[in-house]
């Protein structure tokens, strides 16, 4: 009898739905598109994603709650979850996938209003994008010496990493590890050492306890400035501007 009533129950509330959707038009953003923006961050393609596909957010837009704040957010879970599975599908390691994933639904879920919900979109679908860029950059076949690069370089973000600590670490000479480096990585050693310095930074930020100059002293600016400068250069914004837009509050520290 249970079974019974729980069965009409959704056979009513799907009948309602329906009519509710006539009329009111709500329409879901069409499958092609839907598939193309996955495609895009499946295969790490940033810049598409930047200029072309942010209006295809949220990917699952429909009559989910009276509530504008809780719609934006069951839009926002649904929309995450099919990112982090094309992201986990373009090479992106899981458990990394489920972390980001579940680090933007607290900000989502701590969030004040619909807006602040709806200008996480791009910057879920930005994130996960140069994620998986990244996944694959490390995932190359590499020879062994470059490989030892980038090894050193991922073990020692919290350090002062030089030309010549490569070339002592690989027994190789400084010039000859930077043309091989970029032939096979795409960027410069300097590059691919700020980058990754870059990405743990982000990483840091999300801890409002720790002040700018302690996250510049440990990765090893020379400086917060520079580290200002080196930072907004790769992400378009400071890391002051960086932690309030993505975690919303500012620090007492700072």
């Amino acid at each position: 009898m249970r079974g019974e009533t729980t069965e009409n129950a959704i056979e009513a509330a799907l009948r309602r739905e329906n009519f509710d959707r006539r009329e009111a038009q709500w329409l879901h953003v069409p499958y092609e598109k839907e598939l193309k923006l996955l495609e895009c961050i499946k295969n790490g393609e940033t810049e598409k994603v930047r200029t072309r596909f942010f209006a295809v957010f949220p990917m699952h837009e429909g009559h989910l709650s009276d509530n504008p704040h809780r719609q934006a957010i069951y839009e926002f879970v649904a929309s995450i979850t099919l990112v982090t599975r094309f992201a986990i599908e373009g090479g992106l390691d899981i458990e990394s996938a489920y972390s980001l994933s579940d680090a933007y639904i607290k900000l989502a879920d701590r969030s004040k209003d619909a807006d602040a919900v709806f200008a996480l979109f791009p910057k879920m679908a930005i994130e996960f994008c140069e994620k998986v860029r990244y996944a694959k950059h490390k995932s190359k076949p590499l020879s062994p010496l470059v490989r030892k690069c980038v090894e050193y370089i991922d073990s020692n973000l919290h350090y002062k990493i030089t030309l010549d600590d490569l070339g002592r670490e690989t027994g190789r000479n400084p010039s000859y590890l930077c043309s091989r480096f970029k032939e096979e990585i795409g960027v410069s050693i300097i590059e691919y050492i700020n980058e990754s310095k870059i990405g743990e930074a982000k990483q840091l930020l999300g801890d409002e306890s720790i002040p700018l100059s302690e996250i510049a002293n440990t990765l090893n600016f020379c400086s917060q400035s520079y580290f200002t400068k080196v930072f907004k250069r790769r992400t378009g914004e400071t890391p002051r501007g960086y932690r309030i837009r993505h975690f919303r509050t500012h620090s007492a520290a700072e």
